[in-house]
């Protein structure tokens, strides 16, 4: 609906994906430079690719994405939350005595 306003109308054999500048894939923005017109072959492609990566059951690091050890941030993505704490541990400065 977006597109068709601030765009146009759909080809015959397209569907309208979105795509950010950096390549992340947000539904609810309706920026119209992040719109586009795509082939429904490619529109699979790009689909297939997205619920690949959803169904990945451990993080890079081997580490289970169980309900307890993941998230969601703020764009959206799943974290690990070992690898969070990790980080977050590794990031500490000792004290000084």
């Amino acid at each position: 609906m977006v597109f068709r306003l601030l765009v146009g109308e759909i080809p015959k054999g397209f569907q309208v994906r979105h795509a950010d500048p950096w390549g992340r894939h947000f539904t609810l923005c309706c920026n119209q430079d992040h719109l586009g017109a795509v082939p429904k072959k490619e529109a699979l492609r790009r689909r297939d690719w997205e619920s690949a990566r959803a169904r990945r059951t451990h993080c890079p690091h081997g580490h289970a994405y169980t309900p307890e050890n993941s998230y969601l941030d703020s764009r959206g993505f799943r974290q690990c939350r070992t690898c969070r704490a990790e980080r977050v541990k590794s990031r500490r400065v000792p004290r000084a005595l």
